[in-house]
């Protein structure tokens, strides 16, 4: 395999020519449409009642036990969800 030597000025200009090759290819536009935040799930019928529930609870029992509560608003919620 030949070797190739190159000075310090022709290495950069070389480094500089490739990274404005791949900005003109696009990469950059593909780098962006990967920062983009994926598609939320829509909220069911259900999770949006329990969501009500829940915050009227929290707000009357403030200092109770988020798992004594999400169980209260399951409850409250298929009451709700049965009229």
């Amino acid at each position: 395999m030949p070797t190739v030597t190159m000075t310090l000025e022709e290495y950069e200009a070389l480094r500089s020519l490739i990274s404005s090759e791949r900005e003109s290819e696009g990469a950059s536009l593909a780098d962006r449409e990967m920062m983009q935040k994926p598609k939320r799930r829509k909220k069911s019928k259900y999770q949006k009642e329990l969501g009500k529930q829940l915050k009227t609870l929290k707000k009357k029992h403030p200092r109770t036990k988020i798992t004594s509560l999400m169980k209260r608003a399951h409850r409250a919620t298929r009451k709700a969800l049965k009229l």
